[in-house]
C-alpha cells in the first residue's frame, strides 16, 4: 500500500531509513489493532436471553445471543461469574472451546447454546451450585471475532416442594395429593419450560377452584399423569376470552398418560376438560369423561381449541353442550393443529359447526373415529364426524358410526361424515385394528366386558366404556335376529307406514329408527301381545326396529316403507 512506501534516494540517511521503516511497522500495528478492535466492536451491542429466565440451578438451560453476523461457525466460551461472591476459572481455555462440544447453533447474528445440566457442565460442587448467582458467556469465532462479556442471573431451583422431587427430568415434582394439585394451580412460576411433574396417585380434585396455566402465563412444563386420574374436577370460568380446563392454556408444554374422570367444566369460550386452549405442545395418551358446557366459541370434550398443537392417542366420553355459538365437538371444538388416533363417544349438542369428533377443522385429523350416540344442532353445518368439510379441512382415514342419531334434522352433506361404518365392523376387534391403524401392541388395548368389545388406552386407571347401549345393540347387524324360534313377528313388511308387532310372550319395549339414526318412535307394549306403530308421516326408505318381549328376548328387524 502507498501509505507504507518510503522512497530511498542516494541522499537518504540511515536515520531516515530507520524512521521510515519504524513508521511502517507502527502503521501496520495500528491497522491490525484497528481491525481487531473493529471485529470486537461488532459484538459490543450483543444481547443475551435465556430459557428459563432467570436460569434455574437444577434445570436445563438454553441461552440465545443476538449480535452482529459472526458467520455460521460460532463457539460459546462460558464461566461461573458468581458463586458465593467468587468467580470460577473454567477447566477449558480460550481456544479449547473451538470444538463441536461448544459450538452454537444458528447463524446471521442469532446463536443458541444449550446446557442440559449446569452442575455437571461447570463441574460444581453441591455448595457451589447452592450459591450460584451468575454465569458469563461470550460468543466467539476461531478467527478472533467475539462479543463482549454477557451475563445471566441464576436462581436456586425449588427442592422438596409438592410431595417430593426437584422438578427436573430425572427427579420430577411429585403430584400425589389434592394439595399438590392446588399448589401447582397457584404457583405460576412452576409452569415454565424445564419443569417436570409426575402423578403418583389418583387425586380427588373436587376442591380445586382454578386452572393450571393461563392466557398470560401458559403452561409450558411437562406433566405426566403416569396412568393416574384426576377425579371429580369442577371448574367454572365465565369471563369472555378466558379459556377453561384443568390446564387453561398450554403453550409448548406436554400433558400425557392422564385421565380426567367425572369432570364438570363450564365457561365461555375455549372450554375443554383437559385443556381450554392448546396453543402449542402436545397432549398424548389422555382421556376425559363428564360434561362440558360453553356459551361462546370452541367447546370440546377434551380440548376447546387446538391452535397449533398435537393431540395423539386420546379419547373423550364426555357430553358436550354449546347451544349459542360456533365450533362444538365431542373431542375438540376447533382444530388448526394436528389430531391423530383419537375417538369420541359422548353426546354433542351445539349451535353451528358441530361434529361428533370435531366442531370446526382447519388443520389435520387422521385415523380418528366418531362413535357418539347423538349429535344435535339447528343448522346444516352439523355432521357425524366434523361440522365443516372444505379445502382447509385435511382429513385422512377417519370413520363414523353410521347410526349416530341426528338430533336436529336428517343429516346433510355440509359437514364431514367420515367413512360410515356399521357397529358390527367397529365393534369387531380385527376389523377395528385394520381400520384404525392404531398401535394395539403398545398404546391401545381391546377390552371385552359383558360380551362387548371396545378400545381403551393401556396402563391408565379409571377407564370404562362410554359407548351407548344402542351401539352394542346394533353390533351384530340389522340382518341378524335372536337365535332359536321366532318369538316376535312384525307385519306387514314392506309397509305403507303402519306395522303391527306381535309377541308370543307379550311385547316389551320397542324403538324405531331411520337408517341414518334418527329416532322415529319408541314405547313399551306393557306385555300386550300386539302393538301398532304408525309412521306414515315419515319418508319412504329403510328403517330399523328393535323389539324386546316381556321376558327380555330381543330382535332387530329391517322395515321397508314404500
Amino acid at each position: 500500500m502507498d501509505i507504507f512506501f518510503c522512497k530511498i534516494s542516494a541522499g537518504t540517511t540511515l536515520l531516515n531509513y530507520i524512521m521510515c521503516f519504524s513508521m511502517k511497522k507502527i502503521l501496520l500495528s495500528l491497522l491490525t489493532l484497528s481491525c481487531s478492535l473493529l471485529s470486537f466492536a461488532d459484538g459490543q451491542n450483543a444481547r443475551i436471553s435465556s430459557t428459563p429466565s432467570p436460569a434455574v440451578s437444577n434445570k436445563p438451560l438454553e441461552v440465545t445471543i443476538t449480535t452482529g453476523d459472526l458467520g455460521s461457525t460460532v463457539y460459546c466460551y462460558s464461566w461461573v461469574e458468581n458463586t458465593g461472591d467468587v468467580s470460577l476459572t473454567p477447566s477449558w481455555g480460550w481456544d479449547d472451546v473451538n470444538t463441536s462440544d461448544f459450538r452454537m447453533s444458528g447463524s446471521g447474528g442469532t446463536y443458541t447454546f444449550k446446557i442440559s445440566d449446569i452442575k455437571a457442565f461447570y463441574g460444581l460442587t453441591d455448595d457451589q451450585l447452592a450459591n450460584l448467582k451468575k454465569i458469563g458467556f461470550i460468543a466467539k469465532t476461531s478467527f478472533g471475532n467475539q462479543t463482549q462479556d454477557l451475563f445471566i442471573d441464576v436462581v436456586q431451583g425449588r427442592r422438596d416442594a409438592y410431595s417430593g422431587g426437584e422438578g427436573s427430568l430425572n427427579d420430577p415434582f411429585i403430584i400425589k395429593t389434592a394439595n399438590d394439585l392446588k399448589m401447582l394451580a397457584a404457583t405460576s412460576s412452576d409452569w415454565s419450560a424445564g419443569n417436570y411433574f409426575r402423578m403418583e396417585d389418583d387425586i380427588d380434585a373436587s376442591g380445586l377452584t382454578s386452572s393450571i396455566g393461563s392466557a398470560s402465563a401458559p403452561f409450558a412444563a411437562s406433566f405426566d399423569g403416569n396412568g393416574h386420574a384426576v377425579l371429580n374436577l369442577s371448574l367454572s370460568g365465565n369471563a369472555l376470552g378466558m379459556p377453561t380446563g384443568l390446564f387453561a392454556v398450554i403453550n409448548g408444554g406436554e400433558v400425557k398418560n392422564l385421565g380426567v374422570v367425572n369432570a364438570m367444566i363450564s365457561g365461555s369460550n375455549s372450554v375443554g376438560i383437559i385443556a381450554g386452549e392448546l396453543t402449542s405442545g402436545i397432549i398424548e395418551c389422555c382421556f376425559s369423561s363428564g360434561s362440558v358446557a360453553g356459551s361462546s366459541i370452541c367447546v370440546g370434550g377434551l380440548v376447546g381449541e387446538n391452535v397449533s398443537g398435537r393431540i395423539l392417542n386420546c379419547y373423550s366420553g364426555a357430553d358436550v353442550e354449546n347451544s349459542s355459538d360456533y365450533a362444538t365437538g365431542g373431542l375438540v371444538g376447533k382444530n388448526r393443529g394436528t389430531i391423530q388416533n383419537t375417538y369420541s363417544a359422548g353426546k354433542v349438542k351445539g349451535y353451528d359447526y358441530v361434529g361428533g369428533l370435531i366442531g370446526a377443522n382447519f388443520g389435520t385429523i387422521k385415523n380418528s373415529i366418531a362413535l357418539n350416540h347423538e349429535v344435535t344442532a339447528p343448522y346444516d353445518f352439523t355432521a357425524r364426524f366434523g361440522g365443516n368439510n372444505n379445502t382447509r379441512n385435511i382429513a385422512d382415514g377417519n370413520y363414523s358410526w353410521e347410526n349416530i342419531v341426528a338430533g336436529h334434522v336428517n343429516w346433510t352433506n355440509h359437514g364431514d361424515h367420515g367413512i360410515l361404518k356399521e357397529s358390527k365392523s367397529l365393534a369387531n376387534e380385527p376389523e377395528f385394528r385394520t381400520l384404525s391403524h392404531w398401535d394395539f401392541d403398545n398404546v391401545w388395548e381391546w377390552v371385552m366386558k359383558n360380551n362387548v368389545g371396545y378400545p381403551l388406552l393401556r396402563n391408565l386407571s379409571n377407564q370404562e366404556c362410554y359407548l351407548s347401549d344402542r351401539y352394542f345393540t346394533l353390533e351384530s347387524g340389522i340382518d341378524e335376529i335372536t337365535e332359536g324360534r321366532l318369538i316376535i313377528n312384525v307385519s306387514p313388511n314392506p309397509t305403507q307406514g303402519l306395522i303391527n308387532i306381535c309377541g308370543v310372550a307379550g311385547v316389551g319395549s320397542y324403538t324405531l329408527y331411520s337408517v341414518n339414526g334418527q329416532l322415529i318412535a319408541q314405547g313399551n307394549g306393557t306385555g300386550n301381545n300386539t302393538v301398532s306403530i304408525d309412521f306414515s308421516g315419515s319418508p319412504s326408505g329403510l328403517y330399523i326396529l328393535m323389539v324386546s318381549d316381556s321376558q327380555g328376548n330381543k330382535e332387530i328387524f329391517k322395515i321397508i316403507k314404500n
